[in-house]
């Protein structure tokens, strides 16, 4: 798989004029390292990649590592990144990530009995060593010919060296039947627009005068 760049600098290290995103990196058997990345950089990066993406991130222009992301933490309301934590591996250890399910093809039950398509999960957990890592998994629709098919973990195709460690019954895509509009009668349609009848208040009882 390829590696994809990214560059960081040490905290104590910060560049002018931009806007930065503080970091952390770990790994086994490595120190820490609190760094900062360029803001307009990261975003660039995250827009063409996802997260399970093998990087090699280079530190003060130093020989690069690979790492991957295993959090990022942003703004709530501007969804502005705010923390990246990156994790460092061992290329000759395996690693777990999630990665998407993206579907592909078309269901000819979708577009002539007006099935409706069910997502069951929008990713899967994978094992691999980190030569061996994807980012995607494609699932093909056209398999889901009827009503009720559904296509199942164990029914999709990984490249050799990638296990999955989801259930393999677990269902991934499905086909339901037609939504049904049930028509109101004028009748009801009616009664539930007609306005209701005012309640007139019970009158309080009022004392017998002696």
């Amino acid at each position: 798989m390829e590696k994809i760049k990214l560059n960081a600098v040490t905290r104590d290290k910060p560049s002018a004029g931009q806007e930065q995103v503080a970091a952390e990196l770990y790994g086994a058997g490595v120190a820490n390292q609190h760094l900062f990345l360029s803001e307009t950089e990261l975003d660039k990066f995250l827009a063409k990649v996802n997260q399970a993406a093998l990087i090699d991130l280079t530190i003060d222009g130093q020989a690069a590592v690979p790492v991957l992301i295993r959090e990022i933490q942003r703004e709530p309301l501007k969804n502005k990144i705010l923390h990246v934590d990156f994790m460092q591996i061992n290329p000759d250890r395996p690693v777990v990530v999630d990665i998407d399910l993206v579907p592909v093809g078309k269901s000819q039950a979708i577009s002539n009995l007006g099935a409706t398509l069910i997502k069951n999960t929008r990713t899967i957990t994978i094992e691999c060593l980190p030569q061996n890592l994807i980012t995607k998994i494609e699932v093909d629709l056209s398999k889901l010919a009827e009503i009720g098919d559904v296509i199942r973990v164990e029914d999709l195709n990984l490249p050799a060296g990638v296990t999955v460690k989801n259930q393999p019954r677990e269902a991934v895509f499905s086909l339901a039947a037609p939504r049904k509009v049930t028509a109101e009668t004028p009748v009801a349609a009616a009664e539930a627009t007609a306005p209701a009848e005012a309640e007139t208040p019970a009158k309080e009882d009022t004392p017998a005068k002696k």
